[in-house]
């Protein structure tokens, strides 16, 4: 068999060599390397097939693409190359691909540096994509603490007047909670006796009989605090507004689009999947803090004048729906998961460039400066307005089928507790609708005379993210049918 996820990985691993080697030329080497990668991208999802079942007690879910070979073995330490895919997984491959591709085209006139920009940006997505096939506790921590490095750069070199500030914040919290994170997980497989740290040995060691239920909570808790911050939820969240403002516009894209994804796929697939009784005892906290990072991330959205710190707090909100979702743990729960996971980054994405370039464009992100610049740039003004319209759940864009299932799936558990998610969403639709009232319509005020449209590298990057809202918000049945293959999909 081909082994087609470390030829996934060398693609980008090449691709971002020769970025930084390549000068002047590195945004063509940087978009030559994500089409390649689309493509395979592609080519995994067409030859992905339906997850065989599992076979026997505590039998292992099986992941496509397998690969495994040894890495470090010692006689008390068994280290091993293991990577593999599911259909969760898949999903989170084609948002990091689609993502790169419209970043490197929308950042195309970046001047600043731009073999070692474009370099950084694929250097985030492989350490994205390692940490979506890595199967080995080790493998998988690498991977993920690849990606802090690469954003950390970005934030403090292109980044705005307190870059330094928000780096530092940045690195501190979600380092810190990357250390408990492996901690937790090294004494998951010591604590269960598992013959490796590959996941296999891990799932069965923890699905058996003798393992202490209270430990399994505690261990549960502890990763859910190391994945949390990443997430981020209430109160470790306040890194996230520091570092989107004053990150630039494609940092802020792959933070939000991707790396607040890592940590909703690490709690599904090491935490909720490795220890369901761990969550099952544990839930009423993890219910606690996702009810209160949907209403905290939209109450505060409510008060920013700030476009782009608005969209930060939003993004709180809306992962905390994921987290809810997750938290009911139900197979409808995790599909609405996923899906809101793959619809955020497209969504945040989309409205995160806006911001950028309505920066660039007027001057300022400043709401209350901000009014009637539809005809002064019509393209600009139709972007932001397509991506508000999708973040508030209008049926027929991408988020209203995840947000729905989300909402269905708390109904089923929680019963009446889904008012403060439906309610909390209504908050979400006015402050995107007084936002869109205010920049986009009216008679124009204080539009400077330097203002001017997007161009068409901002208009063909931002495309992109607008095509998939579409085409997924009318057609979501592609992205469910992929979820539903997977092994982890077999929630109660």
């Amino acid at each position: 068999m081909v082994p087609i996820l470390s030829i996934l990985l060398l693609t980008l691993l090449g691709g971002t060599v020769l970025t930084f080697a390549s000068g002047k030329q590195a945004r063509w080497v940087a978009l030559g390397t994500s089409i390649v990668f689309l493509f395979e991208t592609f080519y995994l999802l067409d030859a992905y097939t339906a997850w065989p079942g599992r076979a026997g007690l505590y039998a292992v879910p099986q992941y496509s693409f397998s690969e495994s070979y040894a890495w470090i073995s010692l006689p008390w330490l068994h280290i091993n190359y293991t990577v593999g895919v599911d259909g969760i997984s898949l999903i989170l491959i084609l948002l990091t691909a689609f993502l790169q591709i419209a970043t490197v085209v929308y950042c195309w006139t970046e001047t600043n540096r731009p073999a070692a920009w474009f370099g950084l940006v694929l250097l985030t997505c492989l350490g994205s994509i390692g940490v979506f096939i890595a199967l080995d506790i080790l493998l998988f921590f690498l991977f993920w603490e690849a990606t802090l490095i690469p954003m950390f750069f970005m934030i403090g070199y292109w980044g705005g007047p307190k870059r330094r500030y928000a780096a530092l914040k940045f690195f501190v919290y979600t380092h810190v909670a990357s250390i408990v994170m492996l901690v937790a997980l090294l004494a998951v497989a010591f604590y269960a006796h598992a013959a490796s740290f590959d996941f296999a040995d891990i799932f069965v060691a923890t699905h058996s009989p003798g393992f202490p239920i209270v430990t399994q909570a505690l261990l549960f808790l502890a990763l859910f605090f190391g994945f949390g911050v990443k997430f981020p939820i209430v109160p470790f969240h306040t890194w996230l507004p520091d570092a989107h403002v004053e990150a630039p516009t494609g940092g802020s894209v792959l933070l939000a689009g991707l790396l607040l994804k890592l940590g909703g796929y690490g709690l599904i697939r090491w935490a909720v999947e490795v220890l369901p009784q761990g969550l099952a005892h544990t839930s009423w906290i993890v219910y606690a803090v996702a009810f209160a990072s949907i209403v905290w991330g939209s109450v505060l959205s409510l008060s920013q004048r700030d476009l782009k710190r608005m969209v930060a707090y939003s993004s709180i909100n809306h992962m905390g729906i994921v987290l809810l979702a997750i938290a009911v743990y139900s197979s409808l729960g995790l599909l609405a998961a996923v899906l809101l996971m793959f619809a955020h980054g497209v969504v945040s994405g989309l409205l995160f460039m806006a911001s950028g370039s309505v920066h660039h464009s007027f001057g300022t992100r400043d709401i209350a400066s901000l009014h009637g610049i539809t005809p002064k740039a019509p393209v600009l003004a139709t972007m932001i307005m397509v991506g508000s319209l999708a973040s508030l759940g209008l049926p027929a864009l991408i988020s209203f089928p995840a947000e729905f299932a989300a909402l269905l799936a708390t109904w089923d558990r929680l019963g009446y507790w889904v008012v403060v998610p439906l309610l909390i969403l209504v908050v979400t639709a006015g402050f995107y609708l007084w936002m869109m009232q205010r920049v986009l319509f009216g008679p124009p005020q204080n539009v400077p005379e330097k203002a001017h449209d997007l161009d068409v590298y901002e208009t063909a990057g931002m495309a992109i993210l607008v095509a998939l809202i579409i085409l997924y918000g009318v057609l979501p049945g592609f992205l469910v049918n992929v979820i539903v293959n997977s092994p982890v999909y077999g929630f109660p």
